[in-house]
């Protein structure tokens, strides 16, 4: 079993922060529970708020005293879900970040690559974030804080770049919410047809790069 990589010096909750793998370019299909697969077609299909507690038990095959016991209840199997899809987003672009070593565009252009890895691999489950608003404020709360730490790295790199002259970028805060939102939607695009994954990723890396208007020393 591969060890477990902790990443250094990020804005968030360090215990966030580890890498199942020693390569962030390997993304594992995510493993769910029948409870978690059941939910995730009732949840795609339906929304948060259309799907109920007896529409997943009945997908997966359980009852719902079962449900309740292993996840408490409606947001409980919404988040557990959500974890699946996001648990390591951080770990693997702080690692795609230090790969860059100290070219930003090289930086630049691998965490675009680690956050499609992840999101690539599991369209539908992108599909569900925007429901994360009917969370509790604390769930809410964990989530927000895995966009936020993602956005704090990717505007340090814009940052650095611009001020190293490569990027030329006007403002770097829209320029740095304009990448992450295309990170967004680029797996909506593929739910129904899975890509090469890398491949896809490479593409939009170097996308991003002209995005910030890099140019070479």
């Amino acid at each position: 079993m591969a060890s477990r990589r902790r990443v250094p010096s990020a804005p968030f909750d360090e215990a966030t922060a580890v890498l199942d793998e020693p390569d962030w370019r390997y993304v594992a299909q995510p493993k769910l529970s029948p409870i978690l697969r059941g939910a995730l077609d009732a949840f795609y299909e339906k929304g948060f708020r259309g799907t109920t507690v007896r529409d997943i038990s009945q997908r997966a095959g359980v009852t719902m005293p079962t449900l309740y016991y292993y996840h408490g209840n409606k947001e409980g199997i919404f988040t557990a879900l959500l974890e699946s899809a996001t648990k390591d987003v951080l770990a693997r672009a702080y690692a795609a970040r230090d790969a860059g070593g100290n070219k930003p565009e090289v930086r630049l252009t691998y965490v675009i690559e680690s956050i499609l890895l992840r999101t690539l691999i599991s369209p539908r489950m992108v599909a569900l974030e925007p429901d994360i608003r009917y969370l509790s404020a604390p769930n809410r709360d964990r989530f927000e804080r895995v966009r936020t730490g993602v956005e704090r790295l990717l505007l340090g790199i814009v940052r650095e770049g611009r001020r190293r002259g490569l990027f030329t970028v006007s403002d770097s805060v829209l320029t740095t919410r304009a990448l992450l939102d295309m990170c967004d939607a680029i797996p909506r695009w593929y739910v129904e047809c899975p890509p090469k994954h890398r491949a896809v990723a490479q593409r939009f890396g170097a996308i991003a790069l002209n995005a910030v208007g890099y140019r070479p020393d």
